[in-house]
């Protein structure tokens, strides 16, 4: 179906109006016809195919929508100009028992549910398609994700402020979602979504011989919420929870209970990669994926003092996970943790590895939750020398109907 240049009207349930901006969804009866128009294929995750289309029935998306930054800021293609560019994801499953059943999927609620925000994917309108009983969700567009952006540098490193703003809106997006009690459960850098537009001087963060380093603006956002939840939830979470590279220690050894710190052990290894510019805990199996996080932290099992921080060195100890591994059959092998201050670059600052380093901690309860990531002394540093321009966007219309 996503085949580029195809166009698409397809009769979806529910209708949806906007009768003086106040938004009027119809029962599971109501239909409306969608229409688009397929540019680009944007990716296939595990639950579902995204596409960026030019959508050609504004009467559904919500009044003043804005503009995304891929067809307003500098670079942005001639030919999207006319265009209302949308990312349509259109998901794998079916629906057999109609709208009813589509309205207790738990991406559609927590789109719905949580209020908007700069550095999370907005959900702009959604139907299920009558003739295939397959869901769509019309969504915020972007340019791509930030495995595409760290493959695109070729072994260049971000530019010092550069890493600082990608960081600090990664933690304001997942900072948000813990704040309304959902945690992600998917974090990697696939559903980091990032536009970019134009260039800015950074003024470096540590000494590097220059007055300023010029690199691109990014503009980050948390997408993909096909494996989120609710903290509160009672269900048994499955042993699947995102990808293996990216999973907390807690997860790896299937503990039953988790919550939003597994989220934060994946914001460190998101952000190792970003300055190694390759996966950090590149697993082939789930024993080899626990072999290489203690090749790098060191085992749980011994305490192996304080850095000059005055943090645990390596992961830190974690006499729940070393029970955890004895009721699995097997033991931790005694490994010596490398010093993170000497496995990254020179010119990583000193207290943003000390970041990391709070946030890879084995025992979850340990960690930095997303407040206290961002009262880090680490951004208290780097924020206030790089104050980047504003990026809002115009308007893409005043109302529905409007061209």
């Amino acid at each position: 179906m996503f085949s580029i240049g195809s166009e698409h009207r397809i009769q979806g349930i529910p209708a949806v109006s906007y009768p003086n901006g106040h938004c009027v969804l119809g029962n599971s009866q109501s239909r409306l016809y969608r229409s688009f128009a397929i540019l680009k294929v944007l990716g296939t995750g595990h639950n579902g195919r995204v596409a960026l289309c030019d959508w050609k029935s504004p009467e559904t998306l919500p009044p003043n929508t804005t503009l995304p930054v891929m067809q307003t800021g500098k670079g942005a293609r001639r030919e999207w100009a006319s265009k209302r560019l949308v990312a349509v994801k259109q998901l794998r499953r079916v629906f057999p028992g109609g709208w009813d059943e589509c309205q207790l999927l738990r991406e559609l609620q927590i789109h719905r549910e949580m209020p908007v925000h700069p550095n999370i994917i907005s959900l702009y309108d959604f139907f299920l398609s009558t003739d295939t009983k397959t869901l769509y969700l019309v969504l915020e567009p972007m340019e791509g994700n930030l495995q595409h952006l760290i493959k695109a540098r070729k072994g260049r490193p971000f530019a010092g402020g550069l890493v600082a703003s990608i960081f600090f809106q990664m933690v304001s997006g997942i900072g948000h979602m813990h704040s309304l009690n959902y945690f992600h459960r998917d974090l990697m850098p696939e559903n980091i979504l990032v536009s970019t537009t134009g260039l800015f001087s950074y003024r470096p963060v540590a000494a590097s011989g220059r007055e300023t380093e010029v690199d691109i603006v990014a503009i980050v956002k948390i997408g993909d919420f096909g494996l989120s939840r609710a903290v509160d939830s009672r269900q048994v979470y499955t042993e699947y929870v995102g990808v293996r590279w990216y999973r907390a220690p807690e997860v790896l050894l299937m503990g039953a209970d988790y919550s939003t710190s597994l989220d934060m052990w994946s914001l460190g290894v998101i952000m190792a990669e970003l300055l190694l510019l390759k996966p950090m805990f590149p697993g082939m199996t789930q024993l080899d994926q626990i072999d290489k996080v203690i090749s790098v932290l060191g085992d749980p099992t011994t305490d192996y003092g304080r850095d000059s921080f005055g943090d645990p060195i390596g992961g830190g100890p974690w006499p729940d996970g070393v029970e955890l591994c004895r009721l699995r059959g097997f033991r931790f092998p005694q490994v010596r943790p490398k010093d993170l201050h000497t496995y990254f670059s020179r010119r990583v600052p000193p207290t943003l590895i000390q970041c990391i380093g709070q946030l890879l901690r084995y025992d979850a309860e340990e960690r930095l939750t997303a407040l206290e990531c961002l009262e880090h002394s680490y951004f208290r540093q780097t924020m206030p020398l790089n104050d980047i321009p504003d990026l809002s966007a115009p308007h893409l219309f005043s109302g529905p109907g409007s061209s």
